[in-house]
């Protein structure tokens, strides 16, 4: 589970952000909270030795990596067409009863 200040610094590191200042300036928090942040992100996992996200930063966060596709992460894709169509469905149910009252 990640704490809220280690869920912005890879969300900025995500997002490019990848020197240590620019990263400190993007979630206002001191540098060296950073360098402890990005440490811990590291032995977790998240980010590799180079400060790159690693499969599990995106899967955890539920970013939408171009690479590989949403399946991959364990998006459901065929669930939430499903809830589209049962939205569209009762949509046009509500329409039909309204139009038949008036």
């Amino acid at each position: 589970m990640l704490s809220d200040l280690e869920r912005d610094v890879l969300e900025a590191i995500i997002l490019g952000k990848r020197r240590v200042d620019q990263i400190a300036q993007f979630c206002g928090i001191p540098e060296f909270t950073v360098n402890e942040i990005v440490k811990r992100l590291i032995d977790k996992g998240y980010l590799s030795e180079e400060m790159l996200p690693t499969v599990k930063a995106f899967r955890d966060l539920k970013w939408i990596d171009t690479k590989r596709p949403p399946s991959f992460h364990g998006e459901n894709l065929r669930r939430f067409l499903k809830a589209i169509l049962d939205i569209i469905i009762i949509l046009a149910i509500l329409y039909l009863i309204k139009s038949a009252i008036f």
